[in-house]
């Protein structure tokens, strides 16, 4: 049973595509399917059925990933990210990246905003992992393969930057995505 859903709008890229197929890459216990037609009703419908907590809604803009949704199966909020940028796994390593297989935790500094400490506490809450407080990636050596390390940080102008590191070298995989706003809307 899959923790999330994670998909596109209804309309997308190749571009949109990879950057889903890279959530998903790095997001265990989450399931990827291609929307289609899907109306958010039945997407709703499928999350519950999937028994999922939630669903993972890119959107496009221009060819590129716009928003992140967290759709909800019960709730009529939604918490909308606002995409400024979006790197893919290969724009940001060298390495080929596999399926990671487990979550280190999710990491926000001391100093993080209340925004940041939300989306922490969502992305923990679906993936059923601790928030920490770290200053610096995670390296684990051996133990760490095959583990990521998820990281919130706050950037000028209260923009958030959301980004994966390898715990086994505590090198930076991708995607790397920084969000000029998140806010909760009525879907």
């Amino acid at each position: 049973m899959p923790q999330a859903l994670i998909t596109t709008s209804r309309k997308t890229s190749n571009r949109v595509r990879s950057f889903v197929r890279d959530l998903w890459s790095v997001l265990p216990g989450t399931e990827r399917f291609n929307r289609g037609g899907m109306s958010l009703a039945e997407l709703r419908s499928r999350v519950e059925q999937s028994g999922a907590t939630l669903a993972i809604v890119v959107s496009i803009w221009k060819g590129n990933p716009r928003t992140i949704r967290f759709l909800y199966p019960t709730d009529a909020d939604v918490l909308e990210l606002k995409i400024e940028s979006a790197a893919l796994r290969r724009e940001v390593s060298e390495n080929k990246g596999s399926r990671i297989h487990s979550v280190y935790g999710l990491t926000v500094e001391d100093t993080c905003s209340s925004n940041g400490r939300e989306l922490a506490s969502v992305i923990a809450s679906t993936l059923d992992t601790d928030v920490r407080s770290e200053q610096h990636p995670v390296i684990l050596g051996e133990a760490g393969s095959g583990m990521v390390e998820i990281r919130i940080t706050d950037l000028p102008s209260e923009k958030l930057l959301w980004t994966f590191y390898n715990t086994r070298n505590g090198s930076e995989i991708g995607p790397r995505i920084r969000i000029s706003n998140l806010r909760r809307v009525s879907a």
